[in-house]
């Protein structure tokens, strides 16, 4: 499950990196001095091409904006999209190259707004956002998509044929400066921490793709704000900026190469804490969801639920994110081995015999040797295996008792027994939420963890709310 690190952790690499080398040329001036290039070329090819990656982005993601209403995909196509247009504004407008002179103060001055404008942007597409303006945002999408384009051609144009219109007092004032730079560096960090949650959650490179990202540009950004022009540190923060686009860039191609870049990209909108959770099944996990929906609606929809109330509980407990991704999996799996059981015994009307309960208890086992090809975490398997396990030993398969019992099955087996009861069966009507809350309060201690029992009273408000079965319709299939 945890797959997605190693695909990232070059980049973590390069964040190190990057801040390493900013430590050293801000410590030792002989150094920035004598990795000083005053080449106009230069920075127009190396703008030319952070410029040529942005906007590739955005036309990716573009792409999917266009069949998705989803407003936080359309900051982030924007946010690439203001980087790419107005940061090759400020390679256009090189001192030398198309505007004589020795400063120009419209190429600071789109330097900034484009470092302002992307890491807002970016942010924005960070933040669930609900109301009238998203809405309308997203109905027109397409248009504010094509306004966009026809600024940032306005603002070149501008920029190119009046370059006086931006004061020089204004791009040389040190106070706004600052005030741009500390804006920048406080936008990407929220930013960052935003997709590193979702990161942590999914398991998706995407993710951390994007957090990288977001750390480069601010590092660039403060590379950008102590820099003089030519020097090392002001080559530092462009090559900060190739880097921090190419992680994007790459990360894409990855998923593409997969066949899902744009179902990636799309998941980056996601959420809340059991959409991106979810978003990090794996090929294999799917399969087997898809497998228990084909055998059995029921099961699926209890599996999604228990997975839902699992989460509840496991945050309540403070679970770390990659071990409430390994309790989803394993609890929207954890009956997947009834799928061998005959409908006859499954769905069977009245109490079972003891041979039928005997074909019962062996879905945990079953369930554990089906998925052990599929999932390489011990968490899955545990959960699989051991969420029929009671508190005082007299559970099965193995008889475990108290804390042996690996306590991310603990807390499945908590929510398995309260959604078991607040769900219709083949043989009885759904508990009422009183009734259910009284059983297992009664099941404290002998079937159940007091500590998760504790901690699933503290989560039913939150999850009946959202996931309760009497919320839901489905047909149970029964037997003949």
């Amino acid at each position: 499950m945890r797959r997605a690190l190693p695909e990232i952790l070059p980049w973590a690499l390069v964040v190190l990196a990057s801040t390493a080398a900013l430590w050293v040329l801000q410590n030792q001036p002989r150094l920035d001095v004598l990795l000083e290039w005053k080449s106009p070329v230069g920075h127009v090819e190396i703008v030319t091409l952070v410029s040529a990656i942005c906007a590739l982005l955005a036309a990716v993601v573009s792409v999917v904006v266009l069949r998705s209403p989803n407003p936080r995909l359309l900051w982030l196509a924007m946010s690439f999209l203001m980087m790419a247009g107005l940061y090759a504004v400020h390679g256009l407008t090189t001192p030398g190259m198309l505007l004589d002179g020795e400063y120009s103060a419209v190429i600071g001055f789109s330097s900034r707004l484009a470092f302002l404008s992307c890491s807002a942007l970016l942010v924005a597409s960070a933040i669930d956002w609900r109301g009238r303006i998203p809405n309308a945002a997203s109905r027109f999408r397409g248009v504010i998509l094509v306004g966009a384009i026809a600024f940032l051609l306005a603002y070149g144009t501008t920029a190119v044929l009046r370059p006086e219109i931006v004061p020089v007092w204004f791009a040389q004032s040190l106070l706004v400066a600052r005030v741009q730079a500390t804006a920048v560096v406080l936008l990407c960090s929220i930013g960052a921490i935003r997709y590193f949650i979702g990161y942590r959650r999914s398991g998706l490179p995407l993710y951390g793709a994007v957090t990288v990202a977001a750390l480069l540009v601010a590092e660039a950004q403060i590379s950008m704000h102590v820099a003089t022009t030519w020097g090392g540190t002001f080559w530092l923060y462009h090559v900060q900026l190739i880097f921090g686009c190419t992680t994007v860039l790459f990360a894409v191609v990855a998923e593409y190469g997969r066949g899902r870049a744009l179902k990636s990209i799309e998941q980056l909108t996601t959420s809340d804490v059991m959409s991106q959770l979810r978003s990090g099944h794996t090929e294999s996990i799917i399969g087997l969801a898809a497998a228990l929906e084909g055998r059995d609606g029921y099961t699926l929809g209890h599996g999604e639920r228990v997975a839902a109330l699992a989460i509840l509980v496991g945050q309540q407990l403070r679970m770390p994110a990659p071990r409430l991704r390994a309790i989803a999996a394993g609890a929207l799996l954890h009956d997947v081995g009834k799928i061998g059981i005959p409908d006859a015994v499954l769905h069977k009307r009245g109490p079972l015999d003891v041979q039928e309960y005997d074909v019962i208890k062996e879905h945990t086992t079953r369930g554990e040797t089906m998925i052990s090809a599929a999932l390489t975490g011990p968490i899955e398997r545990a959960v699989v295996r051991h969420h029929h396990e009671r508190w005082d030993g007299t559970g099965y398969p193995d008889q475990l008792a108290g804390e042996a019992i690996p306590i991310e099955a603990r807390i499945v087996a908590v929510a398995d027994v309260y959604d078991a009861l607040r769900s219709n069966r083949s043989y009885r009507e759904a508990r009422s939420r009183a009734d259910a809350i009284a059983i297992i309060e009664a099941g404290s201690g002998t079937q159940l963890d007091p500590r998760c029992v504790q901690a699933l009273f503290a989560v039913i408000d939150q999850w009946e709310q959202q996931y309760a079965a009497d919320h839901l319709t489905y047909d149970e299939r029964r037997s003949a």
